[in-house]
């Protein structure tokens, strides 16, 4: 994942309302476990870790499936 594109995605969950969000997810398609890794990562702010953890998957999965995130958020930005 491209540096760049973790910036800005990160600069856009900084200041976004829940009407901004709703407005990406409305344009992106994020499957089961995409949605409830996005929804613990960036809604309740969880870490990879947490998120792992509770969810039954490793750290490396977590975080190959954030990179599928933002890669899907960074084109509808």
């Amino acid at each position: 994942m491209r540096f760049d594109t973790v910036r800005k995605v990160n600069e856009f969950f900084r200041f976004a309302t829940r009407e901004d969000i709703d407005r990406i997810l409305s344009k992106i398609v994020l499957s089961e476990r995409q949605s409830r890794i996005f929804e613990m990562f960036y809604i309740k702010r969880h870490n990879i870790g947490f998120i792992a953890d509770t969810l039954y998957y490793s750290p490396d999965t977590v975080a190959k499936e954030l990179n599928r995130i933002r890669a899907k958020i960074a084109e509808s930005l």
